[in-house]
């Protein structure tokens, strides 16, 4: 599963991460090149000591950026404290 950076404090009110980056890249920008599509799993980490949560791409309206973007949904049963 691709690990993912997400800034946890920046969500949607639907709970969704949309400061996505992957090896210091906006994901977004990736999507094709790592063959990523809606409804992959990803695994999103904030700080590498702390923890990591599993989560499921897709695609939706950032009231904050104004525009439709790709979102990372966490599902926190998967958290794992490190």
């Amino acid at each position: 599963m691709l690990k993912v950076f997400a800034d946890f404090d920046a969500r949607t009110k639907d709970d969704a991460c949309f400061f996505l980056h992957y090896r210091g890249v906006v994901l977004e920008k990736q999507i094709e090149d790592l063959r990523l599509s809606k409804g992959d799993k990803v695994m999103l980490y904030q700080d590498e000591d702390d923890f990591e949560v599993s989560a499921t791409l897709d695609v939706s309206y950032v009231d904050v950026l104004k525009r439709e973007t790709r979102v990372a949904v966490p599902d926190w049963s998967t958290l794992v404290r490190k």
